[in-house]
């Protein structure tokens, strides 16, 4: 890890900065980030800096386990490295090729906006397996994946896959609502699939202002989203209960949320942000006809899944 990355991360406990620490060696061959401030180390395990908070570890291996067994006896995620290097434009195992159908489509969207916004140093923020990230530094963006899943299947060890393949990020494990990064140190702030499983969405959009260079964009994709409250409750509990179906546990389900556009928007001008625009992009004929088919069928509003955008409002 150089010295460009090293002062973008910190220390998640005191948001201090980190340095190499060349003193420990783990038999393993793992390196440590020492923070000199709180007297911690923090493992670099197969290339992934572990930046959790000690008081919140086990917490968050609890979360790991049972939000990776729910997802993996879902259908996602593949042993299988071809799976993840052909994502979001084919999925391979054939389980879920209309949502990746999807995410393709807001991928190229996304590109769009982000040739108009020019950021370099982008934060794939809650990023999974890293497929956005490794499509993103594909075209020369400075990228950092934070997730707190560390699984091979779903999660940050699988990412190794394009790290291997010669495509360069940052792969942290780190909580969303605590990106352990400097204060003011990133472009922009990408959540693509993953702001609805933030535990409190609005300490996530302060910690997301606080790495935020003055009028770097935030942008939010691929999390449900309403216009009517109580649709969103209804689809939120709905899918709380596939989820403990699939053997999440109530934690996990708990931090599953369908916001409104109501909720996005006060949250984020609570946090200092402004109202969110929408980034129109077409999600497909087939998405859009059987999502209005089950809405009639059903007699309620169905999430959309929308690029968000928005930046801090001016003093």
């Amino acid at each position: 890890m150089g010295s460009p990355e090293l002062e973008v991360l910190a220390c998640p406990s005191c948001l201090g900065p980190l340095a190499l620490d060349s003193s420990h060696t783990a038999p393993s061959g793992s390196s440590f980030l020492l923070c000199n401030r709180e007297h911690l180390r923090f493992p670099i395990e197969g290339g992934v800096a572990r930046l959790v908070r000690p008081d919140r570890m086990d917490t968050v291996v609890a979360f790991d386990v049972s939000y990776s067994m729910a997802w993996t006896r879902e259908g996602w995620g593949s042993s299988d490295p071809a799976y993840f290097l052909h994502l979001p434009y084919r999925d391979i195992s054939r389980l879920h090729a209309s949502e990746w159908g999807v995410k393709a489509r807001s991928l190229e969207a996304l590109q769009t906006l982000l040739v108009r916004l020019r950021p370099r140093r982008i934060v794939d923020l809650g990023c999974g397996t890293g497929w956005l990230s490794y499509r993103l530094a594909q075209k020369g963006y400075e990228m950092y994946a934070i997730d707190v899943v560390m699984s091979e299947l779903i999660g940050l060890r699988a990412a190794g896959v394009y790290i291997r393949a010669g495509v360069r990020f940052v792969l942290i494990q780190g909580e969303l609502e605590f990106p352990p990064l400097a204060d003011q140190s990133v472009d922009a702030v990408i959540c693509n699939a993953s702001l609805h499983y933030a535990h409190n969405p609005q300490t996530a959009f302060e910690g997301i202002r606080r790495i935020l260079r003055p009028g770097g964009p935030f942008i939010v994709m691929n999390s449900p989203v309403h216009n009517d409250a109580l649709s969103a409750r209804r689809s939120e509990a709905e899918f709380r209960k596939r989820l403990i179906g699939a053997g999440a546990n109530q934690s996990v389900a708990a931090t599953y949320h369908h916001l409104t556009r109501i909720d996005l928007d006060q949250i984020a001008r609570k946090a200092g942000f402004e109202g969110f625009q929408e980034e129109l992009f077409d999600p497909g004929l087939g998405f859009r006809l059987s999502r209005r088919a089950k809405s009639l069928l059903l007699r309620t509003e169905l999430a959309s899944f929308p690029i968000l955008l928005t930046r801090l409002a001016r003093e």
